[in-house]
């Protein structure tokens, strides 16, 4: 999908129109209070709001589940992110939305690197998260990083910084970033070079071990 998008912007008409209508709503209907609700949001996805919540993770999830392998998988879901996503920019070289004064300042426009930053490290938070908690608990924690990471794509098209072909492409480039890192670190299992199989007859033995814990005073085998 990055690579159709990064094609289409630079040849297709018909995509540059979708941006160019699209564009300037989220100028043309923001208040002073909507504008800065967004623009306080947006900041999740910039380098201070992707490093401080990768640090929290750190910290408490390496106290709750300890592994030697954590802060690499999240010091690779960062850094990686940003190494591509800005080597992205510099080759394509895509010109920001005009209807921000400021945004021609930012630098290239596609992707988003808000978007990706936000898309890969919640990911990458809920994977780390939900490491020996329950189905239910895996699919809340997937839906709120799939909030966060629309919602800051969604801020960086209102404020007028982004097309929103930027974000589509920057979606497409953190969910992919976080799949590609968390196939080699082996998924929950968190071991570099793990075998997909091993990973999921580890998981196979952890979840039949949370199966056998007492619930409502009867154990359950």
């Amino acid at each position: 999908m990055l690579g159709v998008l990064a094609y289409l912007v630079r040849t297709h008409e018909l995509l540059q129109g979708v941006d160019d209508a699209v564009a300037p709503w989220g100028v043309r209907h923001a208040t002073a209070f909507t504008h800065e609700v967004v623009a306080n949001w947006t900041n999740f996805g910039a380098t201070g709001g992707v490093v401080a919540v990768l640090v929290l993770v750190f910290v408490c999830e390496g106290v709750r589940r300890p592994s030697r392998w954590l802060p690499l998988f999240l010091v690779v879901i960062g850094v990686g992110q940003w190494l591509v996503t800005t080597e992205i920019k510099a080759l394509l070289d895509r010109v920001r939305p005009t209807v921000d004064a400021g945004a021609a300042a930012l630098g290239p426009s596609f992707p988003s690197g808000h978007t990706t930053g936000a898309t890969a490290c919640f990911a990458a938070a809920a994977l780390v998260i939900g490491r020996g908690r329950s189905p239910r608990a895996h699919a809340l924690l997937a839906g709120a990083a799939a909030f966060m990471a629309v919602s800051v794509a969604a801020s960086r098209v209102l404020l007028g910084v982004h097309w929103l072909s930027d974000v589509v492409g920057g979606l497409a480039l953190g969910w992919g970033w976080f799949a590609l890192c968390a196939l080699a670190f082996g998924g929950r299992l968190l071991r570099f070079g793990a075998p997909v199989e091993s990973a999921e007859r580890a998981l196979d033995l952890e979840e039949r071990h949370e199966a056998d814990h007492t619930v409502g005073g009867a154990q359950i085998r």
